[in-house]
């Protein structure tokens, strides 16, 4: 069996209740079906053969049967469906967490519209294979043994017909199984692209209009339409073809049996029995075979959220952990770093110290390696040589790094929701008024921001950063270019409610203007890896100048 369906499988070992009331139920519906069908079969059988039958028993056992078969399927519907929704909410965690996880590091690179598909398309996907795939199997296995069993004792020759051609009912899903996980996996992929593409457009569209690119967007939608469309065509062919041949094979079984029968079976009472018992293995093959026919959406499914799932965290969880001082220091040593192991190295033995109460401003070319100093700090990687420390305790025995580190970042994102529910995103019950009031927003809190943020200017957005980071708490606070939106008039405000922030607090900013830069206390001057220098803003007055008049605009690249 493929590793990601055996995983998957276990998933429904935390749900064995649930399971095992899916299985019963289905098990009870199947047989209550062939007993109906062999009593009706019994009671044609005698009236073929002129014998009496006792219809008020046979009636009251067709009524009984029928019921029993009614009230399964009902029960085996709704537990079923209970035992997916159970392992598909369980999942859905499992996802959460490894994307909290494997963030973000590990998700460079890969498209938000592909991660909603893994958590969202993906996952309704193996719905199938929990409600109506597991369970299902064992039980047709189990009935087809049952009915073979049953017309054995009437004659062991009804099995040579019926027993082989439903043993290629089963397998018909099997020849083409390469070719059906093929089509899986370019369904599953067209698909996640597609979606991809779609979340583009939509947070893309005021510079979709603005540059007037709609139409080409249009057109490239179209095309990833139309992939999903073939593919979702080729998939569908494959379906119908081994639809068509089982079909065949089991009217080929039903043939066969009635010729045996009608050769054999001496009796005329007894030929509608064994007809309907030779003919119970087929049912259960075609199920079988009608089950695995999805198989290769759901292994590509299956594959996708596997290897999202046990994908490996960047870094190794916090051990031997120690207390971090309630003042800390921010040191970093002597540290190096890549991104990969034959690329580059970004950072080349970067030392300073960030004393607690005070702000250093970091600043260098683009590429220098600022914003790699800030990753590390939030530990997304660990440096390849040297180490940073919190307080005197290295980021890797820190048990909740981000309990004393916070950030804004350079790319701010709010959600949907009041500026009150975004300021609270890292503290719950923190003074969301009086942090606006520190990052200088005199907003109401009540105020619904959009998506995004899309009601608020840039320079709003960037102060409802800074009020969130600083309704935290935490003893580091990180500006990566919080005040790059904002006015001259703006920028002094706010400037001046951080340093007052910052003395009970050591603060990292991340500068690219000259005025944020003389407001720090310390500045450290990196290029191309190292720290060319460092000092106060009149000891480095004069390469500061002369670096700004070269590299005036912040760095798109946040890995550097």
């Amino acid at each position: 069996m493929n590793p990601s369906i055996r995983w998957l499988a276990g998933a429904v070992g935390t749900h064995r209740g649930a399971f095992l009331s899916t299985l019963v139920s289905n098990l009870l519906g199947q047989l209550a079906v062939l007993g109906t069908a062999v009593t009706g079969a019994w009671l044609v059988g005698r009236a073929i053969s002129g014998q009496t039958a006792p219809l008020d028993v046979a009636g009251a056992v067709l009524g009984g049967l029928v019921a029993v078969a009614t009230l399964a399927a009902w029960w085996e519907t709704y537990v079923a469906h209970d035992l997916a929704y159970l392992v598909l909410a369980r999942l859905r965690g499992q996802v959460y967490d490894a994307i909290a996880r494997i963030a973000p590091a590990r998700l460079l690179g890969r498209r938000s519209g592909d991660l909603s598909a893994a958590v969202l398309s993906d996952i309704e996907t193996l719905e199938w294979l929990f409600a109506h795939t597991l369970a299902q199997l064992i039980t047709a296995g189990t009935v087809l043994v049952a009915g073979g069993v049953a017309a054995a004792l009437i004659d062991p020759l009804l099995l040579a017909v019926s027993l082989p051609l439903a043993a290629c009912v089963i397998t018909v899903p099997l020849w083409l199984r390469k070719i059906s996980h093929r089509h899986g996996e370019e369904l599953r992929a067209a698909t996640a692209e597609l979606t991809s593409d779609v979340v583009d457009t939509v947070q893309g569209l005021r510079e979709l209009v603005a540059f007037r690119a709609l139409e080409r967007r249009r057109d490239l939608l179209a095309r990833k339409t139309l992939r999903v469309a073939r593919a979702q065509a080729a998939n569908e062919a494959r379906g119908g073809l081994e639809a068509a041949v089982t079909d065949v094979l089991v009217a080929l079984a039903a043939a066969g049996t009635l010729l045996l029968v009608a050769t054999v079976i001496g009796s005329p009472g007894d030929a509608p029995v064994a007809m309907v018992l030779a003919a119970s293995s087929l049912g259960p093959a075609a199920q079988v075979a009608l089950l695995l026919k999805e198989y290769g959406t759901l292994r590509a499914a299956a594959d996708r959220v596997h290897a999202l799932v046990t994908a490996p965290a960047n870094v190794p969880a916090p051990r031997d952990v120690l207390e971090v001082a309630a003042q800390p220091d921010v040191v970093f040593e002597d540290v190096r770093f890549r991104y990969t192991p034959d690329g580059p190295e970004v950072l080349r033995g970067v030392s300073f110290r960030i004393p607690y109460g005070k702000t250093v401003a970091l600043v260098g070319a683009s590429g220098a390696g600022k914003s790699t100093c800030v990753s590390l700090l939030l530990r997304y990687w660990d440096p390849d040589g040297g180490r940073i420390l919190v307080g005197g305790v290295p980021l890797p025995r820190i048990a909740d790094l981000h309990r004393h580190v916070t950030v804004v970042p350079q790319d701010v994102h709010l959600f949907a929701g009041t500026i009150e529910e975004n300021v609270r995103l890292g503290a719950p019950d923190a003074d969301s008024a009086g942090a606006l009031r520190a990052a200088q927003l005199p907003l109401d809190p009540a105020i619904q921001v959009g998506e995004r943020g899309v009601t608020l200017s840039g320079g709003q957005r960037a102060r409802v950063a800074v009020a969130r980071a600083l309704a935290t708490g935490a003893p580091v606070l990180v500006l990566d270019e919080a005040v790059a939106n904002l006015d001259t008039d703006n920028e002094t405000r706010l400037a001046e409610a951080l340093q007052e922030a910052a003395a009970g607090r050591a603060t990292l900013v991340i500068a690219h203007r000259l005025s944020t830069i003389r407001r720090a206390d310390h500045v450290v001057l990196l290029e191309e890896g190292r720290v060319a220098a460092e000092g106060s803003y009149d000891e480095l007055s004069d390469r500061l100048s002369r670096l700004f008049a070269v590299s005036p605009a912040p760095s798109s690249d946040h890995r550097t």
